[in-house]
């Protein structure tokens, strides 16, 4: 019977490794960050076009509700 090692190795503790490794973290907090940031941001003008889209939307929504809401009245009356 042959009995198979598995290899176990230690983790590197490098000094550039563990730079490397910090390096990487923080570019993705920064990148994370921003992203959050931007899609927030006033200045943003695709969240303005869609904010006014969906104002424009909303008092069209209600000037049908308003219609329907008397011609209603009007059948019931």
């Amino acid at each position: 019977m042959l009995l198979l090692s598995i290899p176990f190795y230690d983790f590197p503790s490098s000094p550039i490794l563990i730079i490397g490794a910090m390096g990487i973290f923080v570019a993705l907090a920064v990148f994370f960050l921003s992203y959050k940031k931007y899609f927030n941001s006033p200045f943003n003008k695709e969240l303005q076009l869609k904010k006014k889209a969906l104002l424009k939307e909303k008092t069209e929504l209600n000037k049908k509700l308003e219609k329907i809401e008397q011609d209603l009245k009007n059948l019931l009356n």
